[in-house]
C-alpha cells in the first residue's frame, strides 16, 4: 500500500476527495498531507443532494496532536 492510499484510509476520504501527496518533515515533527478534489466529479449539497458548485478552496492546516508519536 502506498502512503497516499494509507492516508486516504486514515482520514476516511472517499471520492471525489483523494490524497495527492504526503511529505514528512522530521525536523519540525510534522507530516503534511495534500488533499485534492477530482474536478471531473460533480459535487452535491449534503443537505438536499442537489448538484452544486464548489467553493472555499483555500489552503488550510490542522494539527493532530500525538498522531504516530513515540
Amino acid at each position: 500500500m502506498d502512503q497516499c492510499t494509507l492516508y486516504e484510509q486514515i482520514l476516511g476520504l472517499s471520492s471525489p476527495w483523494f490524497v495527492s501527496g504526503v511529505e514528512l518533515n522530521k525536523g519540525q515533527g510534522e507530516v503534511v498531507v495534500q488533499v485534492d478534489l477530482d474536478r471531473s466529479v460533480a459535487l452535491s449539497c449534503p443537505r438536499c443532494g442537489r448538484t452544486c458548485p464548489g467553493y472555499d478552496s483555500r489552503e488550510r492546516r490542522w494539527r493532530h496532536l500525538d498522531t504516530c508519536s513515540s
